[in-house]
């Protein structure tokens, strides 16, 4: 009996020694990783959101054009909200682009943006001049600038309030644009 409980001993002994022998070994490097952009050391930095509150007329070509003051990066993408309307003293964002049928047939707010600018608009299979002030004027957007990775099929980009709380921002703290 004594017997096998040295060789038991022994085999796991050598064992132990083979595991972490193959466990210490390092094969060759990898090729490096893909260049990262440059920023602050420790710091997370989410994105930007403002306001621009617009008018829609035809010398505009039902659109307005703004500048965001900096260069987006490859990876950032931009979200537009429409102000719908105020419920209970809250404000009701809906995400574009955004569909009306109106009695003279249909049209949408859009939007599109380059790395430097940005504009928002009005499309339709009608004249546009038709439309009511109430679309036309006094028109209030808000603009989410946020890093692509937080744009997935996980997250609900049309909740407004949930994609604010995602970025750490405070609603009253959101400068606004008048693009008039």
């Amino acid at each position: 009996m004594i017997q096998f409980k040295t060789k038991h001993f022994l085999t796991s002994g050598l064992f132990s020694v083979a595991l972490l022998t193959i466990m210490s070994c390092e094969g060759p490097e990898g090729p490096p990783g893909l260049p990262g952009n440059d920023g602050l050391d420790g710091q997370v930095i989410l994105g930007d959101v403002f306001e621009v509150e617009a008018d829609f007329n035809a010398q505009g070509n039902f659109g307005v054009f703004g500048e965001f003051g900096f260069t987006l990066g490859d990876a950032e993408k931009v979200l537009v909200y429409h102000l719908d309307g105020v419920d209970n003293n809250r404000d009701i964002w809906r995400l574009l682009p955004r569909t009306f049928f109106h009695a003279n047939g249909i049209f949408n707010y859009a939007f599109d943006f380059s790395s430097v600018d940005y504009s928002i608009f009005i499309e339709g299979n009608f004249d546009l001049t038709t439309l009511e002030p109430a679309f036309l004027e006094d028109q209030v957007f808000r603009v989410l600038i946020l890093p692509a990775q937080f744009i997935d099929g996980r997250i609900d980009v049309s909740d407004h309030e949930g994609m604010l709380k995602m970025m750490g921002v405070d609603s009253s703290d959101i400068p606004r644009i008048s693009l008039q």
